[in-house]
């Protein structure tokens, strides 16, 4: 599940790593919490979760849908000469 969220990066510095490995656990963590408390329902002396409706695949869209509506898509950069 980590690697499904996992950013892709070349950054060597082991403390940005660990920020974006540390992001990827938080998101999974909230995914489980709303797909737990929202989309599951208590039978007897179980519980029947229903993940199938709102997929980790899915929030990850949302998320980078609302990324780019806030901040924008790069579409070109400018590198300066020399």
């Amino acid at each position: 599940m980590k690697n499904q969220c996992r950013i892709k990066t070349t950054i060597k510095n082991p403390t940005i790593r660990f920020l974006f490995v540390a992001l990827a656990f938080l998101i999974i963590n909230v995914w489980i919490y709303l797909v737990w408390h929202y989309l599951s329902r208590l039978k007897k002396s179980s519980r029947q979760v229903f993940s199938h409706l709102f997929t980790l695949k899915q929030m990850l869209e949302f998320l980078g849908q609302a990324v780019d509506h806030n901040y924008g898509v790069a579409c070109e950069i400018y590198l300066p000469s020399g």
